[in-house]
């Protein structure tokens, strides 16, 4: 497996980092040719369940699954809460409107490009 060093100056006391750390061997396994370049590597073959821990600002914001700073049930909870309230005339209207809209849309895009012919390059890594 590859190992890229990075300088010990850049995780110093005091520098602010935004940093995501990826599962190499999800990119890399079953095989990576030793001649790909890290980044190509990165794009074409990592996945968002691939992301370990996002760190901004210093910050541990995201570790193995979970968001550290956000209070899921909570944030479900006011979710709900909210939802629970009568839609207001605007947000009637705006409901009215895109249905009436969407049939039209719909028939725009019918033949708009042939799915057959637009595969991702990289099966692996598209979300379908």
């Amino acid at each position: 497996m590859r190992r890229h060093k990075i300088p010990a100056e850049i995780w110093s006391p005091g520098r602010a980092a935004d940093t995501v750390l990826i599962d190499w061997r999800q990119i890399s396994y079953p095989y990576l040719d030793a001649e790909t370049p890290l980044l190509d590597a990165v794009l074409q073959r990592a996945k968002t369940s691939g992301v370990r821990t996002v760190i901004c600002d210093g910050d541990v914001i995201y570790d193995e699954g979970k968001f550290t700073k956000v209070d899921r049930d909570g944030a479900l909870r006011a979710l709900h809460k909210d939802l629970q309230r009568a839609l207001s005339d605007d947000e009637v209207e705006r409901r009215r409107l895109s249905k009436s809209l969407l049939p039209h849309v719909r028939e725009f895009y019918a033949n708009y490009f042939d799915s057959e012919q637009h595969r991702p390059f990289y099966r692996q890594s598209s979300r379908q």
